[in-house]
């Protein structure tokens, strides 16, 4: 009998590249986070800088260690390279739905 004979696949296994990439960055974040806002904050320049704020489902600001926040956002920018970044004032990743969204939206 092998090994996996036995296993079940989890129920709650992520199903596309967005579910997966909410349910690490959830894991990487202050317990709390929904929702994960990302900038670029000097897009024209040669190297942008990023911001990135996590907000709690009360809407209470979460603090974020820089690396962290420079690491999380990166795979925020490289995940979704379609969000039109240099173009946008921001984008907020909800944690909960797997959802790419405008800030101003």
């Amino acid at each position: 009998m092998s090994p996996t004979a036995d296993c079940k696949p989890k129920a709650g296994i992520a199903s596309g590249p967005a579910e997966r990439l909410a349910e690490q960055l959830t894991s990487m974040l202050p317990p709390g986070a929904a929702v994960v806002q990302v900038r670029l904050q000097g897009p024209r320049t040669l190297w942008p800088h990023l911001g990135l704020t996590a907000v709690s489902d009360r809407g209470r600001v979460l603090r974020v260690p820089r690396a962290k926040a420079l690491t999380i956002a990166r795979w925020i920018i490289r995940s979704f390279p379609q969000a039109g970044w240099a173009a946008s004032g921001g984008q907020a990743f909800d944690l909960r739905t797997a959802q790419l969204r405008g800030l101003d939206a």
